[in-house]
């Protein structure tokens, strides 16, 4: 027998979902003060979030403050030490020091480019190299190295009565008797 939609013994569509959402209903309505936990857990966490955005942004202010220092030393002319070479191998003309300024602040050269004036003391043939002298002291200059082998030649077997120019990089090396002495690895030498 087949019944009429609307009639009152006919089953409704959807009644069974109905009493399965009211079931459900039920279900999670003793879940309530548990949510009221989850609240605080929440809280909790969003407390500890903020307090590391708080962190993040002290170091993000420091990394900005160490970013502006080192733009402010980038503006900074070079010293001429820090001279680097033009294409060719020639280097800029720069301050020229002194054998007693380099001596004077040896820890400061030690490791970089320098241009040093001075008179030559003692030529070693077979180390190929000579000392720069001054009433401080004296500063051994290797040339083997040089690109020239004239020069090399040159420096081996002239007489140096007039001061030379020697640019090179400033190393310390094991002295010959007691302490550590300055040496330069001569890249350019004048005459």
């Amino acid at each position: 027998m087949h019944m009429a939609p609307g009639s009152p013994s006919a089953p409704r569509p959807g009644g069974g979902r109905r009493l399965l959402a009211l079931l459900l209903a039920l279900l999670f309505l003793p879940a309530c003060p548990a949510a009221n936990r989850g609240d605080e857990e929440l809280r909790k966490e969003i407390k500890d979030l903020k307090a590391q955005v708080a962190a993040l942004q002290e170091k993000l202010n420091q990394v900005q403050t160490g970013q502006q220092v080192m733009l402010d030393l980038l503006k900074k002319p070079s010293s001429p030490v820090e001279a680097l070479p033009l294409p060719g191998g020639q280097f800029p003309v720069s301050e020229t020091l002194t054998v007693a300024q380099l001596l004077a602040s040896k820890d400061r050269y030690v490791g970089a480019r320098v241009r040093v004036k001075g008179m030559a003391g003692p030529v070693m043939v077979h180390h190929k190299s000579l000392m720069l002298k001054s009433g401080q002291g004296m500063v051994e200059v290797l040339f083997g190295n040089l690109p020239d082998p004239k020069l090399v030649q040159s420096l081996s077997s002239t007489p140096l009565d007039k001061p030379i120019t020697v640019t090179g990089v400033v190393n310390l090396a094991p002295a010959r008797g007691a302490g550590a002495q300055l040496q330069i690895n001569a890249e350019a030498v004048e005459f």
